[in-house]
């Protein structure tokens, strides 16, 4: 594992080949923490849409910066600084958007203890775009949070993302107290745990895994 302490000063974002331009002005914006760079970016591409955004400018960028940093080449707190500089700018596109009224309710977001929430937040948002009343717990989900959560808004969609390995069982024990308590909910997963993990679907009592915000938002359609 990383030590997180800072390696190559150098920000100049390695993003491949054939990755748009305004992915890489984007991670250059987030690893110097420039948010009005960052923020100028988003805004002149969200002619293009919400999707477009996330999965062709922010995923690489934030990407970028988790490769730095296991490659011990920025330290936590440029991490942290330009995972932060990156859901601000994100944020600021929010009044930009028509968000739909209406719609099945859905549950978004990461196991307790997991922190890692940003993808969660990307695929909470683009649920709420077509036409999902979706909750995000921001925080984690616990499972009595998540449960109640369920168990009170008639719930039909329940997301959850792991990005640690360490978190699996915790994601496993969760869905079977949703089961339980929530017969019928259809349970989503998804994250880099998730993605390492062979048959995730029937290890941990999923109805299907996404790989991708936008595969998220076509599995959940198909179930509506």
């Amino acid at each position: 594992m990383p030590s997180g302490e800072g390696g190559a000063t150098s920000r100049e974002p390695r993003i491949a080949e054939g990755d748009d331009a305004e992915a890489r002005l984007f991670a250059a914006a987030i690893l110097t923490g420039n948010y009005a760079a960052a923020r100028s970016v988003l805004h002149a591409a969200i002619g293009n849409g919400l999707g477009y955004i996330y999965e062709r400018i922010v995923v690489p960028a934030m990407e970028e910066v988790g490769s730095r940093w296991y490659e011990n080449r920025i330290s936590v707190a440029d991490e942290h600084l330009a995972t932060a500089v990156a859901q601000t700018a994100v944020a600021s596109i929010y009044p930009l958007i028509r968000w739909p009224a209406g719609g099945p309710r859905a549950v978004v977001g990461c196991v307790e203890p997991e922190r890692h929430a940003f993808g969660a937040r990307m695929v909470a948002d683009l649920l709420a775009l077509d036409g999902w009343q979706t909750t995000f717990a921001s925080g984690g989900i616990s499972l009595a949070r998540g449960l109640e959560d369920l168990r009170r808004s008639e719930v039909k969609l329940f997301a959850v993302s792991v990005t640690l390995g360490e978190h699996l069982p915790a994601a496993r024990a969760l869905i079977e107290n949703a089961r339980e308590g929530v017969p019928g909910v259809k349970i989503l997963v998804g994250g880099r745990a998730v993605a390492a993990l062979p048959d995730a679907v029937q290890l941990l009592g999923a109805d299907a895994i996404a790989a991708s915000a936008s595969r998220a938002v076509e599995v959940a359609r198909s179930w509506r």
